[in-house]
């Protein structure tokens, strides 16, 4: 299929794109149909790049995976979301990961996702419940040594303003961003779809002001996300240069979660040991890895 190769190269190589007119919206349909994805797309003439996202597999997931409904989901499903649009501070399509993390008194919620649309979080307690207190952590893992964290106060009544906080004094960036969960009548999730408009230096005010005006106009509701990439670029000749998958992802291992257990002290390990096999449970996926005295070779 032709998308596929078109995927390939965007996802390779900014320096390529195609018109994202009603042929390469057709093409996108049929080859990701209802799968989870994100667009990147600029105008022809513009220092502007468009971020649009569809992640309502990925959050039913991540609901599904941690037993959550209603309030608790809405609020993983946000950080997932929030943690995808980050990775446009990472190299694209590669390992490089990017953490979010809002924490309070009330509880913690993280995720992490990476260049090339894997994702994963969880959810502890009820962050929310002191959203005024709580901090907002990113850390970009560019493996080139150590991490950069930037750590700011919650400012907004949700993760979209919080966020948007975030880019405004940790990047210097203009930023426009939109989230969006619903969900069913059955309390699954129904839609999650998001934007992130960025304004880099140079672009005119008349470009501004098109692009604030088109989002104004903008209703995310049942939009695929070269939808709302054309919408967002309206009469600004819209381009797609990049393509990613997104999905809920947890790479964790026998291996990482035996070394994790490494890291006790050996009195500690035993004591765990004496009471029977000793049990690690990852965070992000729920997984349980056992392991007897013998298998840890102690």
């Amino acid at each position: 299929m032709v998308i596929y190769h078109i995927a390939c190269a965007c996802l390779s190589l900014y320096a390529m794109y195609k018109e994202l007119d009603k042929q390469t919206e057709q093409d996108l349909r049929a080859y990701f149909q209802d799968q989870d994805y994100m667009v990147i797309a600029v105008p022809k003439d513009e220092l502007v790049r468009v971020y649009t996202l569809r992640a309502t597999r990925t959050i039913e997931t991540s609901r599904r995976v941690h037993g959550l409904s209603g309030k608790d989901a809405e609020t993983l499903g946000y950080a997932l979301i929030s943690a995808l649009l980050l990775t446009s501070l990472v190299k694209h399509a590669t390992n490089q990961k990017v953490l979010f993390k809002v924490q309070s008194q009330c509880g913690v919620v993280a995720s992490e996702a990476d260049g090339k649309g894997r994702v994963r979080g969880f959810l502890e307690g009820n962050p929310e419940e002191c959203w005024k207190e709580a901090t907002l952590s990113v850390v970009k893992e560019l493996r080139l040594g150590t991490p950069y964290t930037s750590i700011v106060p919650v400012v907004g009544r949700n993760f979209q303003e919080a966020l948007s906080f975030y880019f405004e004094q940790s990047e210097q960036t203009r930023s426009y961003l939109n989230m969006s969960i619903t969900f069913d009548e059955e309390g699954r999730i129904e839609q999650g779809v998001a934007y992130l408009v960025q304004v880099l230096s140079g672009v005119s005010e008349k470009t501004i002001r098109l692009i604030e005006e088109n989002i104004r106009r903008t209703s995310m509701e049942g939009k695929r996300p070269e939808e709302l990439a054309v919408d967002i670029l309206k009469s600004a000749e819209p381009r797609l240069i990049g393509l990613k998958e997104v999905e809920y992802y947890c790479p964790c291992s026998e291996e990482i979660a035996r070394s994790s257990l490494m890291l006790l002290g050996q009195e500690e390990l035993e004591d765990i040991l004496n009471e029977g096999p000793a049990e690690v449970v990852c965070k992000f996926c729920k997984r349980v890895y056992r392991f007897s005295k013998e298998q840890l070779m102690l």
